[in-house]
């Protein structure tokens, strides 16, 4: 508050006094007393209609802080804030003449230009032109006042005035620069990099036992049709560990069939994705084979270098641009924060970009000093077909093909990385039932022509050459062309095509009323005989507000009449949660609608899914109505369904779920999710009482941790403070952040709060969680002047261990108060920092610096420490303002 000024007229010498007294003083109850003083008297005033008074109040912003702002205040106790002082706050762009009668700018977006002029009384803003009363628009003392009413009826910036505390609280629903820059900072200040990963305080790994089975998975399928011909499916799954390695099993039974191997599933596999040269080990029921058509399981084994994870990171490319000077521009790679900068004097700015395998969606964002914000997109497209520079991947299978010939299969394929632009493949593949095709030689090689431009090419001896084309450009328009040549009389493949064409073109589509993406696709199979042409034309996206799918096929061969039909879809929300999908279908040679359809979902008892259709042929002049509801319940998942139609009727129902047995855990759990080959971890956090990371008998549960990991189930107990997450992706590392917030007591602190956990498929890992009791130490640094005592602030205090062993160091209040959290139990000493008492040229007495921290339980606390410093020199009004600053 301005009043101990000599510059302006003061009503009184008492008053004079007596303000300047206030501000040495409580400021928030002596000046509301001061106010009411003035208020009584006839002031002079630079406001005839009524007496105002220049006022500092806090500015109190959500989400942002507070500042002192200078304000008028008037005798209906009405305020009046400073106009460039709160847009600054908020970071407002404003701009203002010579003498502060006109303030200009722009609100958040730099369309919405404002422009505030006194010397006229009217506000401009979004094109329109407010004129308001001379006395609530106020210019004075290089500064321009407008009555806090107005904040909110133009700039939508709420405000409540208290008098009683002199402060202001303002918010918004409009995300303002200065909260939108906090919450960037928040962002940012959280950013956690390693290639594009995480950080985490320590990674724990997988064991491997010899033996264990936990995983367990059913799943029971019936329908009855009024012909009588009824069909039962059971499936049983079973998962666990053999030797180290991952187990995973299932029995297929259905009643109007035989019980045949080749209808069952089995197989082992070991995992050791930090081993680059072998990475699985597979035997039992592999994969199928690179080139021939091989229609029966294939029972052999399987080795790799791949990891089981897709390929993610390809490489990474220098991305450089100018923007305007100062700005700060973040980089998001598909929708996430990885990286942010500010460019410098220039506008200039640079990032290390990763291009990730398949479509990487690659934003920058450039924010202004005043709240401006700009984007710019592209779309990277990186075929999993790349190898980066240098890196080979090879995969090598042999086995028996279970037919009535048990014919023998092996395959080779290696693939080299010769750069970042080049991929070379080979390998060789053998079919001992094969007559003409038993040894199929491979070679091929993909190229990088240009940034978004691949070309690719293969050939298998005797059997088919093939190429593709691949291009993205900069507007994310997709190209991709397809061509296979047979050779004829092969025997490899098991199709009569002598040729097979195929290109798609992806446009998106974005104007004012429609957003989304069209596609076209052609296949074109040329036969010995003819030809054969598929085409589809395909629209999916909203047009006004309304979701559509709208598709195009066509069947084109050399002997029949061209068959075009169109489907257009839809799908309508509606109160209480019910979505209706219409479906039409026109068919343009019999120039008719020939088809409808209409399907209504809604969601019962937050876990129910009901579900109803009706399908109506014109063509063939029938119907069919189909209704069916699925619950999940906690153990399990079940339904119903039914069809009736022209040709009868049936009922079908449907159960599955799985077992989680871990009986080391003390877990059973029974749920409706499938949990073969998925991995499950159990966080125990318990009160290390000894510090030595092991719980023992004695150490108790510890309630009230947090336990934070993308993905999975989380199951919680909070009476024992066990946190159990399932589902998870196994041998890949899962970020797991720990927060002792809700936890009651402060001094149990973590001691490392990120983690990364490798787990085991078909295992539930138990892992613990040890909480430190942690001690306090706290005292006071004080300044001693002619018998005076005051608080010394910024000195530094050392905090030792018994032995000399340095523990930390803090920094004393402005009050010459000092603490620190954090001292496990044992014998310490706390010293001023001898350095900085040299250089102050100060002496130290000290009480209680030795001292013992027993924290026992619940932690320890000892506030007794007291420095009292004194000046060994005369100018102890100079050192004093150097230890204040300090």
């Amino acid at each position: 508050m301005r009043i101990c000024d000599t510059k302006k007229p003061a009503k009184s010498l008492l008053e004079f006094a007596f303000s300047c007294w206030l501000l040495t003083k409580n400021r928030s109850s002596f000046l509301l007393l001061h106010l009411l003083l003035l208020f009584g008297y006839s002031v002079p005033s630079f406001a005839q209609k009524s007496q105002l008074e220049e006022v500092l109040i806090a500015l109190k912003v959500q989400n942002v802080g507070s500042i002192e702002i200078s304000t008028l205040i008037n005798q209906r106790q009405e305020v009046y804030l400073s106009v460039p002082e709160v847009f600054d706050f908020l970071k407002i762009k404003n701009e203002h003449n010579e003498s502060y009668s006109v303030l200009a700018g722009f609100f958040i977006n730099e369309n919405n230009v404002f422009h505030i002029d006194e010397t006229v009384h009217t506000i401009s803003y979004k094109g329109k032109v407010i004129q308001i009363p001379p006395e609530d628009l106020i210019h004075i003392n290089n500064n321009l006042y407008l009555k806090a009413s107005y904040f909110n009826s133009v700039f939508e910036l709420e405000n409540t005035f208290s008098f009683r505390d002199l402060s202001i609280s303002m918010s918004s629903s409009l995300e303002l620069p200065s909260v939108r820059e906090a919450r960037l900072l928040k962002i940012r200040s959280t950013l956690n990099k390693s290639n594009y990963g995480f950080i985490a305080d320590t990674t724990i790994r997988r064991d491997n036992p010899l033996f264990h089975f936990s995983n367990a998975d059913w799943e029971l399928n019936m329908t009855q049709r009024s012909n009588g011909i009824n069909q039962e499916q059971l499936r049983l799954g079973l998962g666990g560990i053999i030797a180290g390695g991952e187990f995973a099993s299932s029995f297929n039974y259905t009643n109007n069939q035989a019980i045949l191997s080749r209808n069952q599933y089995y197989r082992w596999r070991y995992v050791d994705n930090n081993n680059q040269y072998l990475t699985q080990i597979s035997a039992g029921k592999i994969a199928n084979s690179l080139t021939t058509t091989i229609v029966s399981p294939i029972i052999g084994a399987h080795i790799t270098n791949a990891k089981t994870t897709a390929r993610k990171s390809f490489s990474t490319y220098l991305l450089s641009d100018y923007t305007k000077p100062e700005w700060t521009v973040e980089l998001y790679i598909n929708n996430i924060l990885v990286d942010y900068t500010k460019a410098d004097a220039t506008g200039f700015f640079s990032f290390t970009v990763p291009l990730l395998y398949g479509k990487t969606d690659v934003s920058v964002r450039y924010y202004g000093l005043w709240g401006e914000e700009e984007l710019s997109t592209k779309q990277l497209v990186i075929p999993f077909y790349f190898l980066s520079q240098n890196k080979l991947e090879y995969n090598l299978s042999s086995g028996i093909i279970e037919e009535d010939k048990k014919s023998l299969f092996a395959n080779a394929k290696a693939s080299y990385g010769l750069s970042d632009y080049i991929t070379i493949e080979g390998g060789l593949e053998y079919v001992s039932s094969s007559k003409k095709n038993n040894f199929i030689p491979y070679f091929g090689s993909s190229i990088r022509l240009a940034n978004q431009l691949f070309v690719s090419g293969g050939y298998y001896s005797k059997v088919k050459y093939t190429g593709n084309l691949n291009f993205s450009s900069i507007k994310n328009v997709h190209v991709d062309l397809d061509y296979t040549k047979y050779e004829k009389g092969q025997d490899a493949v098991r199709f009569n095509y002598s040729e097979v064409r195929k290109a798609r073109l992806s446009v998106p589509v974005r104007t004012s009323l429609i957003s989304g993406v069209s596609r076209f696709t052609v296949q074109e199979n040329i036969y010995p005989t003819g030809k054969f042409t598929i085409s589809e034309l395909a629209f999916s996206g909203m047009i006004y507000k309304l979701n559509i799918n709208l598709i195009t096929s066509s069947y084109f061969t050399s002997t029949i009449k061209p068959f075009v039909f169109s489907t257009l879809s839809s799908s309508l929300r509606f109160p209480k949660g019910f979505v209706l999908t219409p479906n039409i279908r026109y068919e343009y040679h019999a120039a008719e609608i020939t088809s409808l359809s209409a399907q209504l979902r809604k969601k019962l008892f937050k876990k129910g899914f009901l579900q109803a259709s009706f399908d109506w042929d014109f063509k063939y002049n029938s119907s069919s109505l189909q209704i069916g509801f699925q619950y999940n319940f906690k153990f399990s998942n079940a339904g119903f369904s039914s069809n009736i139609n022209k040709n009868g009727s049936s009922f079908s129902q449907l159960a599955k779920g799985s077992l989680i047995f871990e009986p080391h855990a003390d877990f059973v759990e029974f749920n409706g999710n499938n949990n073969i080959s998925k991995a499950s971890v159990k966080f125990e956090p318990f009160l290390d009482l000894n510090g030595d990371g092991k719980r023992d008998i004695n150490e108790q549960s510890v309630r009230g941790v947090e336990v934070t990991l993308n993905g999975g189930t989380k199951i919680l107990n909070a009476k024992e403070g066990i946190t159990i997450i399932t589902g998870l992706e196994p041998y890949v590392k899962n970020f797991v952040t720990l927060s002792t917030a809700k936890v009651n007591n402060i001094a149990w602190r973590l001691k490392d709060k990120t983690l990364n956990i490798i787990l085991n498929a078909n295992q539930l890992r138990t892992i613990e969680i040890p909480i430190s009791v942690m001690g306090e130490v706290a005292g006071m640094v004080q300044y001693s002047k002619n018998g005076e005592i005051t608080g010394a602030s910024g000195l530094k205090i050392n905090i030792y261990r018994d032995g000399g062993d340095f523990v930390t160091s803090v920094l004393s209040e402005a009050d010459g108060f000092f603490g620190y959290l954090g001292l496990i139990s044992g014998q310490y000493s706390a010293r001023i920092d001898s350095i900085q008492l040299q250089k102050l040229q100060l002496r130290v007495e000290s009480v209680n610096t030795d001292f013992v921290i027993d924290n026992g339980s619940e932690g320890a606390i000892v506030d007794n420490v007291e420095f009292i410093l004194y000046q060994e020199e005369t100018n102890d009004s100079t050192i004093y303002k150097e230890t204040e600053v300090q």
